[in-house]
């Protein structure tokens, strides 16, 4: 075989090495490509779900934080305290007598005319008028009475219509006796009051009375 015929045969054959290699090389290199592309696709995938996860998370904490809010503007609301003018007072003896020992009494009631419920506490403001309503000096003492127990200041609920309950005493021992004809009562101390007729003679204008209460209180 002569040189150059065995030359063109060993430059074919290393022309071929060099192309396989080549095309090797270029799968090896497209292989790597999309394997990126694959690992990119799934890390954005997971970012999604995980975006997807915090944003539901997210809202379900902006739901319960307004539910919260929008429970705690009920409750405000159903407790807000009465305002004096859907108040009205009046004297009224539940049947029940108060008279023994030069003692005296009856009951002081509040209703709730207006729409919404609300809460009252505390003592109600009085004041005696005689006739032709001239103010005549009043002295309201804080507590217990004759006929009953002082329950103390706390908050009393009352929807539209209904009433809340204070026992009311006088003496009648003839002490620096006020002739009253009318008693002003403020349900909330407030300066709104209800005047009712309070036909009366008792000593030195002075009244005792206890807090409010859910039911006329009366000892038994």
């Amino acid at each position: 075989m002569s040189h150059h015929i065995l030359n063109r045969r060993i430059r074919k054959a290393g022309a071929a090495v060099l192309i396989a290699a080549a095309s090797a090389v270029a799968l090896t290199a497209c292989g790597s490509n999309d394997s990126s592309s694959d690992a990119k696709g799934s890390s954005s995938s997971k970012s999604s779900q995980s975006d997807a996860s915090i944003q539901s998370q997210a809202g379900n904490k902006t739901d319960k934080q307004a539910a919260t809010l929008g429970s705690g503007a009920d409750k405000a609301q159903a407790t807000s305290e009465c305002q004096p003018g859907t108040l009205r007072g009046a004297l009224d003896s539940a049947g029940t007598s108060q008279a023994e020992m030069n003692h005296r009494g009856t009951f002081l009631k509040v209703t709730n005319t207006g729409d919404e419920t609300c809460v009252i506490s505390g003592y109600a403001g009085l004041a005696l008028e005689g006739a032709g309503h001239t103010a005549i000096k009043t002295t309201a003492r804080h507590g217990s009475t004759y006929f009953a127990t002082d329950p103390g200041t706390h908050p009393i609920t009352l929807a539209p219509g209904k009433s809340a309950w204070a026992d009311l005493v006088w003496t009648t021992t003839g002490a620096g006796t006020a002739h009253a004809k009318y008693l002003q009562i403020s349900p909330t101390g407030s300066n709104s009051h209800s005047t009712v007729a309070f036909n009366q003679d008792l000593d030195n204008g002075t009244l005792s009375l206890t807090a409010w209460s859910t039911k006329p209180p009366i000892n038994n």
